[in-house]
């Protein structure tokens, strides 16, 4: 049997993506020991039930101590907060990731430290451990971001995500920052405010449309509360395009122009089909 490549990997915050994490990391035996932290002594033991962990506490200082893995599962905040409980525990050396959806503010936070910022894109609205899924990171992309990291640190991140089944891809965390921006914040702003322009009189006469448009504003409000605004300055670029380009239609429908409105609707036809499946 393969050496684990971690003695005790600490997942923080056992929920949906901690869960799936800490699940995939015990089927493929990455750690002799999966730990996790929750500040809810309940969800360890539902945590142990489920088969996502081997140990748990409630105890923050006790649940990193000895690890040679930290992967921080959390909203950005709390992520920003174990950071420098870490510094102040004299914990510096032990390698630290996260799955933060935003990624400079966490690197300035976690300045010091031997940290390598992640981004696992998976995931569903759903929340809460109770869903968690060894499968979910399974041919799904992990963005690791190399700011300030080592690169025996990167590699072994890389390592880590891969062996879970991710792809990996490696980049600056501006550049991740500016494209999640598009690809991921702006449509979730955009389906909580399509959700909230919808007049409550009308909720039971919901179609499909309404419900596939929206169906990530069932995302968890604390989450998506932090990443909008740690993200802020992208989000906000990403909701004038929006502004400009849903202006462009309201134009050509207050018009009748066809030809304008034909053209708008082939042409985000054709770019949704290019869409990685």
């Amino acid at each position: 049997m393969a050496e684990p490549l971690f003695r005790k990997i600490t997942i923080v915050g056992v929920g949906l993506l901690g869960g799936s994490i800490g699940k995939a990391a015990r089927k493929h035996g990455l750690g002799r020991e999966i730990c996790g932290f929750s500040r809810h002594p309940k969800k360890i033991v539902l945590a142990k039930r489920l088969g996502l962990i081997d140990t748990g506490t409630d105890c923050f200082a006790e649940a990193v101590e000895n690890s040679d893995l930290i992967v921080l599962c959390s909203p950005v905040e709390d992520i920003k907060m174990r950071l420098r409980q870490l510094k102040q525990l004299g914990i510096t050396r032990t390698l630290v990731t996260d799955v933060g959806s935003t990624k400079r503010e966490i690197i300035r936070a976690a300045r010091g430290l031997n940290f390598v910022g992640s981004h696992p894109l998976a995931g569903s609205e759903q929340s809460g451990m109770k869903y968690a899924n060894h499968r979910l990171l399974e041919q799904s992309l992990c963005i690791v971001t190399e700011d300030g990291a080592q690169k025996k640190s990167i590699a072994t991140v890389r390592r880590f995500w891969n062996a879970m089944g991710s792809r990996v891809v490696v980049m600056k965390a501006r550049v991740h920052d500016q494209a999640l921006g598009f690809t991921s914040h702006l449509p979730h702003a955009v389906a909580f405010a399509l959700m909230a322009a919808v007049p409550p009189h009308l909720e039971h006469l919901a179609a499909g449309g309404l419900k596939d448009s929206t169906r990530i504003a069932m995302s968890s409000p604390e989450l998506w509360k932090d990443i909008f605004l740690s993200n802020r300055g992208n989000i906000l670029k990403g909701l004038s395009v929006f502004e400009r380009s849903l202006k462009r239609l309201k134009d050509a429908i207050a018009a009748r122009n066809t030809a304008s409105l034909l053209k708008i609707l082939k042409t985000s036809r054709q770019k949704r089909g290019r869409l990685p499946s």
